[in-house]
């Protein structure tokens, strides 16, 4: 990590006077007896800054929350106000975060030691950190595109454990992403069901557009519903345009006129390829320059083109 994020302020749960206290980064620690430790029992959220201010942190805010309920954390016990401290984190830094343009915000929540086999959801552990946007990548990705690989692994369905919850366990995502740069730097692997229809990715959730022009994304039931894909369903709903949650075969995705994925660093960005296979015939990407200018105006800036004076400064 840049030497100026090592150095950044963090905030860590005060468990005595459940209140958040500030840290160095660099001296933030997790208990080898925490659950999160223990079984990778912890819930993540990332999100970014726009102009260094926060955006659509409720949908943030509802599902960590949710998460927080299946790991029997009692929220009653903590002041969590996810959006003053993330305010105060900032402030923290507003030296580092404006120097950096943006920068993105990691939140970690875990259940909390367990003391006599018994894991103490009343007394979480929370810590909250700033991390660097990948300027310099997310520059490439708008300027030419993802390109995607069909992953070796599967998505965990929900049998296993309710995919609405955001983990901090990514396993398929890490081997998956692993075996797609040995051969592709910078791509993402496409993880499919236990049924063998798409999933997501582990950066961001796809949407395609189909040969009639429609926005088609995987059902929400086999997807982790990223905060960006709910924004733009929302936007896309107030021009009366509808995202068509189905199944999609993989042999799809090279049919498709576009490809184009939604995540929390990135925003929007187009794909260029499927395992090495050109996605569209050089129409022009109409949809994705659509969604684009609707989340510029959501976020209020031109995060293209920040991107692009960031890369070159960095």
């Amino acid at each position: 990590m840049h030497t100026s994020f090592h150095d950044s302020i963090a905030l860590r749960l005060d468990l005595s006077a459940l209140q958040f206290e500030t840290v160095q980064l660099q001296n933030l620690s997790w208990s080898i007896a925490d659950a999160g430790t223990l079984y990778g029992a912890i819930l993540v959220e990332r999100f970014r800054t726009y102009g260094c201010q926060l955006l659509d942190i409720a949908d943030h805010k509802v599902r960590l929350l949710h998460g927080a309920s299946q790991f029997a954390i009692d929220n009653s016990s903590v002041a969590f106000e996810l959006e003053e401290n993330v305010n105060r984190l900032l402030e923290s830094n507003r030296d580092l975060v404006h120097r950096c343009g943006d920068v993105s915000v990691v939140v970690l929540l875990s259940p909390g030691e367990q003391l006599h086999n018994t894991v103490l959801g009343s007394r979480p552990t929370c810590l909250m950190h700033l991390s660097p946007l990948p300027f310099a990548k997310l520059a490439r990705w708008y300027t030419q595109g993802t390109d995607l690989s069909m992953g070796a692994f599967q998505a965990v369905p929900g049998s296993c454990w309710p995919n609405q919850i955001k983990s901090r366990s990514r396993l398929p995502y890490f081997l998956s992403d692993a075996r797609a740069t040995a051969t592709q730097s910078d791509s993402l692997a496409v993880l499919t069901t236990t049924r063998g229809s798409i999933s997501d990715t582990s950066a961001a959730n796809l949407l395609l557009v189909d040969g009639k022009g429609e926005f088609v994304s995987p059902p929400k039931e086999d997807i982790l519903v990223g905060c960006t894909l709910q924004s733009i369903e929302r936007l896309l709903n107030s021009k009366s345009v509808r995202i068509h949650f189905r199944d999609i075969e993989p042999d799809e995705l090279s049919r498709a006129s576009e490809i184009i994925l939604t995540g929390s660093n990135g925003g929007i960005w187009p794909v260029r390829s499927i395992d090495g296979k050109r996605i569209g015939s050089g129409g022009g990407r109409p949809k994705l320059r659509m969604l684009t200018e609707l989340w510029k105006e959501h976020v209020g800036m031109d995060f293209v083109a920040q991107a692009m004076t960031q890369q070159s400064m960095g």
